[in-house]
Order: structure tokens, then sequence, then C-alpha cells
């Protein structure tokens, strides 16, 4: 798929040592449409971003996409290690972005939901964590995949 059409913040490709650096970092194989997202444009945003939570009849917005550059504010694998350094997210999930209210976009990269895309809500977290999303209340399949994800979003 060729995401930069959709995109009106466009980075540059991410180098494919980056895309397996941050696999080994989580200790998973993150899905196809991610890679070829992240080979296409290592962070930025889409024109389109519009988000709905129907659980929540409300919508949100994809904010800015993390990016693989270790030194960023906005990379994946700091992200990654901060949440999951709290137990605040599951092992085996790929945080791609964030919401403007600190909410996040996660990627699961558990085998019976792997490439299916979830929306983690900080303000219900469970007190102990843990390690499977089954144990995160607090996250909601937004699309199977995620191409269906971002060809659905909206307007913002």
């Amino acid at each position: 798929m060729n995401y930069l059409d959709l995109m009106d913040d466009r980075r540059p490709p991410a180098p494919s040592n980056a895309i397996r650096a941050l696999e080994q970092h989580i200790g998973a194989p993150l899905p196809a449409p991610y890679k070829e997202l992240l080979a296409q444009s290592d962070g930025g945003g889409f024109d389109r971003c519009g988000v709905e939570l129907p659980w929540r009849n409300d919508r949100t917005v994809l904010d800015v996409l993390f990016t693989t550059h270790p030194t960023d504010s906005y990379g994946v694998i700091d992200n990654y290690d901060v949440y999951r350094g709290m137990n605040r997210i599951p092992r085996l999930s790929c945080p791609s972005a964030p919401d403007p209210g600190g909410d996040l976009f996660l990627l699961s990269l558990e085998e019976d939901s792997y490439g299916q895309v979830f929306y983690w809500d900080h303000e219900h977290e469970p007190v102990d964590g843990g390690d499977m999303f089954a144990d995160f209340p607090n996250t909601n399949e937004l699309a199977p995949d995620l191409e269906t994800f971002i060809l659905g979003l909206g307007e913002g």
C-alpha cells in the first residue's frame, strides 16, 4: 500500500536496520503493513486523522506516528521502554502513535491478535498491569489490521 499519498507530514524512510532493531528490541516480528509504512515514512502524520471510539461514543485523532529514530522523543523504542518498563502496556505490543490526550495506538504482536490495532486509554489502566492484551481492559480493538485502520481514518 502506498501510505505516502495519505500523509500530510512525510518523513524520510526508516533504514531497514532500524526496523530490524525495533523487532529485536520488542522481541517479535512487526506486521508487514507497519514495516511497509516505516519503510515509506519513519514517523509523520496523515491528512485525515480522526478516529472513532465507539465504546466511548467519542472521537480522537491520530496525532503523529512514532519514529524508529532512537533519540527522538517520539521514538517507538523509547515509548515502548517507558510504558512497558512501568508494566503499563502488553509485552508484545508496539506503540505506533499517541493521541493528544496521552493515550496510545498499539499494534498487537501477540499470536491470537497479531497485527490488530488497539487504543490504549491511560485513564482506565489496571492497577497491576500485566503481560498480555487480555490483562489490559483499557485496550480496545480499533481495526483488524493497520491498512484497514488507516483507510478508515476520518476528518480530524
